[in-house]
């Protein structure tokens, strides 16, 4: 067994339950399209990250590495993003932005944005000592949380496969650059409306009051959607990131904003301006432009630099 198997195995019961919850909801027999977790890629047969809807037969298709992956990010997210607001919020509303000391959660952190990109593309024989073992029994606030935004992430992610088969993605033109992007366009919008539900941004809320339940498990969902496609966006930040099948990730995480219609004072709009910040620049001050006043004004900001870095990167 794969040594990332084994490290990563203690979460099975938990992801086979999360999928069968996924199946029920968008009304789909898993027997029929059951989830593959292996250790190695569909096409590639390599030990890297993968996420993919695949036929003959059918099934989604997962890999160890890929779950080891979104773990090491859903956990640096958590680890930085609160280390952030919690920093925003101490700091004097007329000074410049807070500068983080890279040190404690923070440095863990960051390096665990770097593990997710190692394991996503790597074989591992053993653990990296510096980094939290994943345990599914974590006791520490930040290893729950960590293991809860992983999990939310994998159900955004899953159902995202999942839609594709929904959708007939396979009896399609698929080879077609245009046609490829429009269907995770289509498979995005699958899972974003699986996300929403019947949840909504309280109407007439006033701005920096507490949301009512509803509202606050939406922004938990968001938080999850947008670490799901963030997660993917660090492999445009790499050289030879590009895809032809993939539209960029800031065209699907805008389209995505838009449909889940968050509130202006979004804390998952926050945290996700936050997370593309620590992506593109980690260590350089990146104070607010005057015209994006508010959570959702920068989240959009955020995805106009993540374009324009993108974009400078590639020439």
């Amino acid at each position: 067994m794969d040594y990332v198997e084994v490290l990563f195995s203690q979460f099975r019961p938990q992801i086979d339950a999360l999928y069968k919850e996924i199946c029920q909801e968008a009304q789909v027999e898993e027997s029929t399209t059951p989830l593959a977790i292996m250790a190695r890629s569909f096409n590639l047969k390599r030990h890297e990250a993968e996420f993919a809807a695949v036929i003959d037969p059918s099934r989604v298709w997962v890999t160890w590495n890929g779950l080891a992956s979104l773990w090491a990010f859903s956990h640096a997210v958590i680890r930085i993003g609160r280390e952030m607001f919690e920093a925003q919020r101490a700091a004097d509303a007329s000074a410049p932005p807070p500068t983080l000391p890279i040190a404690g959660e923070v440095e863990v952190g960051l390096h665990l944005f770097t593990l997710s990109l190692r394991l996503a593309k790597n074989k591992f024989d053993q653990w990296v000592d510096w980094a939290p073992l994943p345990d599914t029994s974590a006791t520490s606030e930040s290893e729950r949380a960590g293991n809860e935004l992983f999990l939310r992430a994998l159900g955004w992610i899953l159902r995202h496969e999942l839609g594709h088969h929904v959708l007939n993605h396979h009896e399609s033109r698929r080879g077609i650059p245009e046609h490829n992007k429009q269907q995770e366009f289509e498979a995005d919008e699958f899972a974003n409306n699986l996300i929403k539900a019947d949840y909504s941004a309280e109407a007439g809320r006033l701005l920096g009051t507490k949301p009512k339940p509803p509202e606050i498990e939406l922004e938990r969902r968001a938080l999850a959607t947008f670490v799901g496609l963030t997660w993917v966006a660090q492999f445009e930040l790499s050289p030879h990131g590009e895809s032809s099948t993939h539209p960029d990730t800031a065209s699907r995480i805008a389209r995505t904003f838009e449909l889940l219609a968050l509130a202006d004072d979004s804390f998952s709009a926050e945290m996700l301006s936050y997370v593309v910040k620590v992506l593109i620049d980690p260590e350089g001050e990146w104070p607010p432009r005057e015209d994006s006043p508010t959570a959702a004004d920068g989240a959009i900001e955020a995805m106009i630099r993540l374009t324009r870095h993108i974009s400078e990167m590639r020439g």
